[in-house]
Protein backbone atom coordinates (compact mmCIF):
# COMPACT_ATOMS: atom_id res chain seq x y z
CA UNK A 1 0.00 0.00 0.00
CA UNK A 2 1.16 3.26 -0.88
CA UNK A 3 2.85 5.44 2.38
CA UNK A 4 0.35 8.56 2.74
CA UNK A 5 2.30 11.76 2.16
CA UNK A 6 2.87 13.63 5.43
CA UNK A 7 0.31 16.24 5.11
CA UNK A 8 -2.48 14.43 4.77
CA UNK A 9 -1.17 11.79 7.81
CA UNK A 10 -0.80 14.77 9.90
CA UNK A 11 -4.55 15.81 8.96
CA UNK A 12 -6.02 12.30 9.92
CA UNK A 13 -3.99 12.16 12.87
CA UNK A 14 -5.28 15.39 14.11
CA UNK A 15 -9.63 14.49 13.28
CA UNK A 16 -8.87 11.41 15.01
CA UNK A 17 -7.34 12.65 18.36
CA UNK A 18 -8.61 15.58 18.65
CA UNK A 19 -12.42 14.77 19.06
CA UNK A 20 -10.74 11.96 21.69
CA UNK A 21 -9.30 15.11 23.63
CA UNK A 22 -12.54 17.41 23.63
CA UNK A 23 -14.73 14.44 24.70
CA UNK A 24 -12.61 13.30 28.13
CA UNK A 25 -13.94 16.40 30.09
CA UNK A 26 -17.18 16.53 29.11
CA UNK A 27 -17.78 12.71 29.66
CA UNK A 28 -16.06 13.23 32.76
CA UNK A 29 -18.53 16.05 33.64
CA UNK A 30 -21.19 14.69 32.69
CA UNK A 31 -20.35 11.75 35.20
CA UNK A 32 -20.00 14.07 37.79
CA UNK A 33 -16.48 13.51 38.34
CA UNK A 34 -15.53 17.19 38.68
CA UNK A 35 -18.40 18.49 40.55
CA UNK A 36 -17.01 20.27 43.63
CA UNK A 37 -20.40 21.67 45.26
CA UNK A 38 -20.43 21.13 48.65
CA UNK A 39 -23.38 19.70 49.89
CA UNK A 40 -26.78 21.89 50.70
CA UNK A 41 -29.91 22.70 50.24
CA UNK A 42 -29.64 25.92 47.82
CA UNK A 43 -29.31 23.97 44.41
CA UNK A 44 -26.61 26.59 43.47
CA UNK A 45 -22.95 25.58 42.91
CA UNK A 46 -20.54 27.68 44.63
CA UNK A 47 -17.81 26.97 42.53
CA UNK A 48 -18.21 25.25 39.12
CA UNK A 49 -21.41 25.03 37.08
CA UNK A 50 -23.49 21.78 37.60
CA UNK A 51 -23.03 19.69 34.38
CA UNK A 52 -26.35 19.48 32.42
CA UNK A 53 -27.01 15.87 33.38
CA UNK A 54 -25.37 12.73 36.02
CA UNK A 55 -25.94 9.65 34.72
CA UNK A 56 -28.48 8.02 36.61
CA UNK A 57 -25.63 5.69 37.96
CA UNK A 58 -24.11 8.32 39.76
CA UNK A 59 -27.19 9.87 40.80
CA UNK A 60 -28.00 6.79 43.13
CA UNK A 61 -24.67 6.77 44.48
CA UNK A 62 -24.58 9.95 45.55
CA UNK A 63 -28.29 10.04 46.99
CA UNK A 64 -28.40 5.95 48.52
CA UNK A 65 -27.72 6.97 52.35
CA UNK A 66 -29.30 9.86 52.29
CA UNK A 67 -32.87 7.92 52.27
CA UNK A 68 -34.62 5.20 54.20
CA UNK A 69 -37.28 3.66 54.98
CA UNK A 70 -39.52 4.61 57.74
CA UNK A 71 -41.36 2.07 59.54
CA UNK A 72 -44.20 3.46 62.09
CA UNK A 73 -45.67 1.52 65.25
CA UNK A 74 -48.49 2.12 67.22
CA UNK A 75 -48.99 2.46 71.17
CA UNK A 76 -48.87 -1.05 71.24
CA UNK A 77 -45.51 -1.70 69.32
CA UNK A 78 -47.29 -3.27 66.45
CA UNK A 79 -46.31 -2.06 62.91
CA UNK A 80 -48.45 0.47 61.27
CA UNK A 81 -47.27 1.31 57.92
CA UNK A 82 -43.80 1.82 55.76
CA UNK A 83 -42.91 4.75 54.00
CA UNK A 84 -40.21 6.55 53.02
CA UNK A 85 -38.37 9.76 54.05
CA UNK A 86 -34.69 11.43 53.47
CA UNK A 87 -31.82 13.53 55.04
CA UNK A 88 -32.21 17.30 54.03
CA UNK A 89 -29.41 18.21 56.88
CA UNK A 90 -26.60 16.77 57.95
CA UNK A 91 -27.61 17.58 61.74
CA UNK A 92 -30.05 14.82 61.44
CA UNK A 93 -33.47 16.62 60.05
CA UNK A 94 -34.99 14.58 57.71
CA UNK A 95 -38.47 14.80 55.17
CA UNK A 96 -41.32 12.31 54.95
CA UNK A 97 -44.92 12.84 53.89
CA UNK A 98 -47.76 13.44 56.96
CA UNK A 99 -49.70 11.12 56.23
CA UNK A 100 -46.89 8.17 57.02
CA UNK A 101 -46.62 8.77 60.11
CA UNK A 102 -50.29 9.59 60.66
CA UNK A 103 -51.78 7.76 64.23
CA UNK A 104 -48.17 6.66 64.85
CA UNK A 105 -46.79 6.25 68.28
CA UNK A 106 -42.95 5.56 67.43
CA UNK A 107 -41.06 4.96 64.61
CA UNK A 108 -37.76 3.59 63.38
CA UNK A 109 -35.70 4.32 60.40
CA UNK A 110 -33.45 1.85 58.49
CA UNK A 111 -30.65 2.89 55.85
CA UNK A 112 -29.83 1.85 52.81
CA UNK A 113 -26.25 0.15 54.54
CA UNK A 114 -29.09 -1.65 57.06
CA UNK A 115 -28.29 0.66 60.14
CA UNK A 116 -32.04 1.29 62.27
CA UNK A 117 -32.42 4.04 63.88
CA UNK A 118 -35.53 5.83 66.28
CA UNK A 119 -37.61 8.80 65.32
CA UNK A 120 -37.15 11.26 67.89
CA UNK A 121 -39.92 12.96 67.25
CA UNK A 122 -41.51 16.21 64.75
CA UNK A 123 -40.35 19.58 64.36
CA UNK A 124 -42.63 21.10 62.00
CA UNK A 125 -45.79 20.01 59.98
CA UNK A 126 -47.65 20.82 57.19
CA UNK A 127 -51.39 19.50 56.91
CA UNK A 128 -51.66 21.78 53.77
CA UNK A 129 -48.64 20.06 52.17
CA UNK A 130 -48.51 16.71 52.88
CA UNK A 131 -45.19 17.30 54.51
CA UNK A 132 -43.27 16.99 58.36
CA UNK A 133 -39.67 17.61 59.70
CA UNK A 134 -38.65 14.65 61.93
CA UNK A 135 -35.12 14.07 63.17
CA UNK A 136 -33.18 10.78 63.94
CA UNK A 137 -32.54 9.81 67.84
CA UNK A 138 -28.66 9.77 67.17
CA UNK A 139 -25.79 11.66 68.54
CA UNK A 140 -24.56 11.21 64.42
CA UNK A 141 -24.18 15.06 63.53
CA UNK A 142 -22.66 14.21 59.69
CA UNK A 143 -25.80 12.48 57.75
CA UNK A 144 -25.35 12.43 54.50
CA UNK A 145 -28.34 14.72 52.54
CA UNK A 146 -29.70 15.59 49.51
CA UNK A 147 -29.66 19.16 48.02
CA UNK A 148 -32.63 20.97 46.93
CA UNK A 149 -33.60 22.41 43.09
CA UNK A 150 -35.88 25.51 42.59
CA UNK A 151 -39.17 23.56 41.60
CA UNK A 152 -40.89 26.56 40.06
CA UNK A 153 -38.15 25.68 37.41
CA UNK A 154 -39.24 22.45 36.41
CA UNK A 155 -40.38 22.09 32.95
CA UNK A 156 -42.78 19.21 31.47
CA UNK A 157 -40.71 16.74 30.00
CA UNK A 158 -37.86 16.50 32.32
CA UNK A 159 -36.39 13.28 33.05
CA UNK A 160 -36.76 12.56 36.91
CA UNK A 161 -35.82 10.13 39.22
CA UNK A 162 -37.69 8.21 42.70
CA UNK A 163 -36.07 6.68 45.22
CA UNK A 164 -37.70 4.93 48.11
CA UNK A 165 -39.19 1.91 49.51
CA UNK A 166 -42.03 0.13 47.79
CA UNK A 167 -43.48 -2.27 49.74
CA UNK A 168 -40.77 -2.46 51.91
CA UNK A 169 -37.81 -3.20 49.35
CA UNK A 170 -35.28 -0.43 50.56
CA UNK A 171 -33.74 2.14 48.24
CA UNK A 172 -35.36 1.33 45.05
CA UNK A 173 -34.67 3.72 42.32
CA UNK A 174 -37.28 4.36 38.69
CA UNK A 175 -37.01 6.44 36.14
CA UNK A 176 -39.10 8.30 33.73
CA UNK A 177 -40.77 12.05 33.48
CA UNK A 178 -42.44 14.57 34.73
CA UNK A 179 -46.14 14.81 33.23
CA UNK A 180 -47.59 17.98 34.04
CA UNK A 181 -45.43 20.64 36.51
CA UNK A 182 -48.67 21.71 37.88
CA UNK A 183 -51.39 19.51 38.56
CA UNK A 184 -54.78 20.73 40.80
CA UNK A 185 -55.66 17.65 43.15
CA UNK A 186 -58.32 19.19 45.60
CA UNK A 187 -56.88 22.27 45.37
CA UNK A 188 -53.46 21.46 45.84
CA UNK A 189 -51.24 21.63 42.96
CA UNK A 190 -48.76 18.85 42.87
CA UNK A 191 -46.11 17.65 40.20
CA UNK A 192 -47.40 15.06 37.96
CA UNK A 193 -44.69 12.21 37.03
CA UNK A 194 -44.40 8.55 35.16
CA UNK A 195 -41.55 7.29 37.55
CA UNK A 196 -43.29 4.37 38.98
CA UNK A 197 -43.93 4.55 42.88
CA UNK A 198 -46.38 2.41 45.02
CA UNK A 199 -47.00 1.78 48.63
CA UNK A 200 -44.46 2.56 50.74
CA UNK A 201 -42.96 5.41 48.31
CA UNK A 202 -44.41 8.37 50.07
CA UNK A 203 -41.63 10.89 51.21
CA UNK A 204 -39.21 9.41 48.53
CA UNK A 205 -36.98 11.97 46.73
CA UNK A 206 -37.73 13.16 43.42
CA UNK A 207 -35.02 14.01 42.08
CA UNK A 208 -33.58 15.91 38.51
CA UNK A 209 -30.83 14.94 36.35
CA UNK A 210 -28.63 17.02 38.54
CA UNK A 211 -29.45 14.52 41.89
CA UNK A 212 -31.82 17.64 43.18
CA UNK A 213 -34.96 16.98 45.03
CA UNK A 214 -37.33 18.63 42.89
CA UNK A 215 -40.13 17.26 44.91
CA UNK A 216 -41.54 14.46 47.86
CA UNK A 217 -43.90 11.91 46.33
CA UNK A 218 -47.02 11.41 48.18
CA UNK A 219 -49.42 9.36 45.94
CA UNK A 220 -50.64 7.91 43.32
CA UNK A 221 -53.53 6.77 41.13
CA UNK A 222 -53.74 2.69 41.29
CA UNK A 223 -56.12 2.41 38.82
CA UNK A 224 -54.03 4.67 35.96
CA UNK A 225 -50.32 3.62 34.37
CA UNK A 226 -47.83 6.16 36.10
CA UNK A 227 -50.17 8.25 37.18
CA UNK A 228 -48.36 9.92 40.10
CA UNK A 229 -48.03 13.23 42.49
CA UNK A 230 -45.36 14.87 44.64
CA UNK A 231 -45.30 17.80 46.37
CA UNK A 232 -42.78 20.73 45.17
CA UNK A 233 -39.80 21.15 47.07
CA UNK A 234 -40.34 24.39 47.53
CA UNK A 235 -43.20 23.84 49.95
CA UNK A 236 -40.62 22.02 52.10
CA UNK A 237 -38.19 25.39 52.04
CA UNK A 238 -41.17 27.09 53.93
CA UNK A 239 -41.98 25.00 56.41
CA UNK A 240 -39.49 26.06 60.15
CA UNK A 241 -38.10 23.38 62.19
CA UNK A 242 -39.35 24.22 66.08
CA UNK A 243 -39.18 22.21 69.06
CA UNK A 244 -39.11 18.84 69.18
CA UNK A 245 -42.57 16.90 69.98
CA UNK A 246 -42.60 13.22 69.95
CA UNK A 247 -45.07 11.69 67.92
CA UNK A 248 -46.79 9.98 71.32
CA UNK A 249 -47.55 13.60 72.32
CA UNK A 250 -48.55 14.37 68.88
CA UNK A 251 -50.89 11.22 68.78
CA UNK A 252 -52.50 12.32 72.46
CA UNK A 253 -53.77 15.44 71.31
CA UNK A 254 -54.93 14.16 68.13
CA UNK A 255 -53.25 15.72 65.52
Amino acid sequence: MAKLKKPLAVLLIFVLVFPLVLYAPSALAGAGITEDQPPGNTGTPQKTALPAQIPAVYIFKQSADAVFLLETFDINGVSIRTGSGFFITETGLAVTNLHVISNAASATITLYNGDVYPVRGVHAISEEFNLTIISIDSDNADWDFLPFADSDLIETGNCVYAIGSPLGFINTMTAGIISNTSREIEGETLIQFTAPISFGSGGSPLLNTRGQVVGVTSSSYSYGQNLNLAVPINHVKTLQPGELVTLESLLDSGE
